[in-house]
């Protein structure tokens, strides 16, 4: 006996790309897992923050022009340290409970870092309060 199967010819129409896959099939499928957008999102801003960070560092003690520094910021840096410090801390709990060690590593990573620059950052506003100009 012969085995004859019936499969349907692909035809190309402008909606499909080569495989007859939608256009939009490559962007839908690029996700991250569930546990990893907070440590994502947290080491981001953990990048940020360690750019301003040092920018700040670096005019206060190299340059001492005071006025290039973040003092117009200084509060919506702190509270963006507070979220970046929070994210780290829901992706540690998330990755805690999964068996990867490499997640965890970078995710404890992501926490302690994150609590070290904002202590750093909060040293920093303490020690330079004194060359802020306040206008009222």
């Amino acid at each position: 006996m012969v085995n004859s199967r019936i499969t349907k010819q692909l035809v190309l129409t402008p909606r499909m790309g080569w495989g007859g896959m939608s256009w939009k099939d490559p962007f839908v499928t690029v996700t991250f897992p569930s546990k990893v957008i907070f440590t994502t999102a947290s080491l981001l801003l953990l990048l940020v923050h360690m750019g301003i960070f040092g920018g700040d560092l670096y005019h206060f003690t190299v340059t001492q022009q005071f006025n290039l520094m973040s003092f117009h910021g200084t509060t919506v840096l702190l509270v963006s340290h507070v979220i970046s410090f929070y994210w780290a801390l829901f992706g540690t709990f998330y990755t805690l409970e999964a068996n990867d060690k490499v997640l965890k590593g970078f995710a404890l990573t992501s926490l302690v870092m994150n609590f070290a620059l904002f202590v750093g950052r909060f040293c920093l506003d303490y020690m330079t309060i004194e060359y802020r100009e306040e206008i009222y």
